[in-house]
């Protein structure tokens, strides 16, 4: 699977300065993340990007969503623009662009992430022994991402999963 961007949301692109990329996912800690990642921005002046990346699944309802109009692109758009709306409400920055990548996170977000300032993620909160077996993202990215990577950790984020997974039983 290729990992290419799909398009860019919002915000004017600023390829000649180094940006400041923050990975969203949708969770708290992403909010976070990309709060930390304005802090960054703005002090370095650099653009800030934040990026969502989706991956194409394969079933027996592909006919089906084509024929509704749902698309994985309106979701992840949808993704981004709440998160952005969480992390800012109406004050955002000035170089602020939002992206979408197709393919596997970790795989889009470094190869994304080269030439950048700085890479910011969030942390999901999975530690101990199974953050071990699970890997992730964030930790993919810390090991061969070719810039700095910056974890935002969420102390919130435990309890906001457990709550989660409460409601949803």
């Amino acid at each position: 699977m290729t990992d290419n961007a799909v398009g860019n949301t919002a915000g004017t692109g600023d390829s000649d300065s180094p940006r400041i990329v923050v990975g969203i996912d949708g969770s708290e800690s992403s909010v976070k993340a990309l709060r930390e990642g304005r802090r960054l921005a703005d002090a370095l002046g650099a653009p800030l990007e934040a990026v969502a990346v989706w991956q194409q699944s394969h079933s027996m309802y592909d006919f089906y969503q084509s024929q509704s109009g749902w698309t994985p692109e309106k979701d992840i758009e949808k993704l981004l623009q709440d998160t952005a709306e969480a992390a800012f409400g109406s004050d955002r920055p000035a170089r602020f662009t939002m992206s979408m990548l197709k393919g596997t996170p970790t795989r889009a977000l470094i190869r994304h992430s080269a030439g950048a300032e700085m890479l910011v993620l969030g942390s999901r909160g999975h530690g101990g022994f199974a953050g071990l077996l699970l890997g992730s993202v964030s930790s993919a990215c810390v090991a061969h991402a070719t810039c700095p990577v910056l974890i935002v950790h969420n102390k919130d984020q435990v309890r906001l999963d457990a709550e989660k997974s409460a409601a949803s039983h």
